[in-house]
């Protein structure tokens, strides 16, 4: 970015190369030039009771097979501040994919990603089909693999309210269950890290139905390069 006055007059604003960074007239930073106030940005965010149940630990050693241990072992997400999230928004430039510092260009990478959350970056893409939209559909394959039935409103929407999963984790699991039993407990904490964490939905409350399908196949799922996902959903 460059600025530049003359007895406190400023000549010119923005970027040196308009032909780099050629949004600058639809950018956040514009405002500022312009004198134009602007509020912080309130991030979306899972702010549920996943951290705070304890974890069966054959349900625990399935979230790792699956490949999602290291985002649930990273604790709760911890208080935000929103300040710098909106000055690195002002510096973020979706021409170059990288914030513009003063002292350089730089990015959220996929090794930042594989080291501080433990996803996987490398492996089968992360690509879906929209499975069918009738309600009984939904109820069976729900059912199956989560081991609940959704409530009639979200069979309506096709989508999980993140309090029905969470409701799902104060359901105690004590003495010995079947394998599958564990395996329902597991998607149910995947779903919340994946829709409520990695790429929630812009309402702040809801997964789509659709994200079942990565799940389904514990062996598949591990597979997936999530890590992908993640950083796209970080950008």
């Amino acid at each position: 970015m460059a600025s530049s006055s003359t007895s406190g007059r400023r000549l010119a604003c923005g970027p040196a190369d308009p032909s780099v960074l050629y949004f600058q007239r639809q950018h956040v930073s514009n405002n500022i030039w312009a004198g134009v106030s602007s509020e912080d940005v309130r991030c979306r965010r899972y702010e549920g009771i996943i951290w705070d149940i304890p974890i069966h630990q054959y349900v625990l050693a399935i979230v790792d097979q699956m490949g999602f241990g290291g985002m649930l072992r990273c604790g709760k997400p911890k208080d935000i501040d929103h300040h710098l999230i909106t000055a690195l928004i002002e510096r973020w430039r979706p021409e170059t994919h990288t914030f513009h510092f003063p002292v350089g260009e730089a990015t959220v990478t996929l090794e930042d990603v594989e080291v501080l959350w433990g996803l996987k970056v490398d492996g089968e893409a992360l690509t879906a089909y929209i499975p069918p939209t009738e309600a009984g559909y939904w109820k069976d394959r729900c059912l199956d693999f989560l081991g609940f039935i959704p409530d009639a409103s979200e069979l309506k929407e096709m989508a999980f309210k993140q309090t029905s999963l969470s409701r799902q984790l104060r359901i105690e699991l004590s003495g010995d269950h079947d394998h599958y039993i564990y395996a329902q407990r597991a998607r149910i904490y995947c779903l919340l890290l994946l829709g409520g964490l990695m790429i929630p939905n812009a309402s702040g409350n809801k997964i789509p139905f659709f994200y079942l399908q990565f799940f389904m196949d514990i062996e598949l799922c591990s597979t997936y390069r999530v890590g992908q996902q993640a950083l796209n959903g970080m950008e």
